[in-house]
C-alpha cells in the first residue's frame, strides 16, 4: 500500500483529484468545496460533493449521476 503525506498545500489549489481509495485521518476536518445552486460545476460527474450555500441554508449534497441530492 502507498502512502502519500500532506500536511498543507498552499496556496490553495483549486482542483486535487484522488483516484482509487482515499483515507482521510486525524482529529481535525476538511473543507468541502461549494458555492451558490448557480456555481455548481457543469461537468457532472457521479458522486461530486460539495457544500450547497444559499437561501435555502447550506447543506451537504452529492450528484446521484441524474441529479444533485441533499445529505
Amino acid at each position: 500500500m502507498s502512502e502519500i503525506r500532506v500536511d498543507r498545500i498552499q496556496p490553495e489549489l483549486s482542483s486535487i483529484s484522488f483516484t482509487g481509495i482515499t483515507t482521510f485521518s486525524g482529529t481535525n476536518a476538511f473543507i468541502i468545496p461549494g458555492g451558490t445552486m448557480s456555481q455548481r460545476p457543469s461537468s457532472l460527474v457521479a458522486g461530486q460533493i460539495r457544500v450547497i450555500q444559499g437561501d435555502i441554508g447550506n447543506a451537504v449534497e452529492y450528484y446521484n449521476g441524474t441529479s444533485w441530492v441533499q445529505v
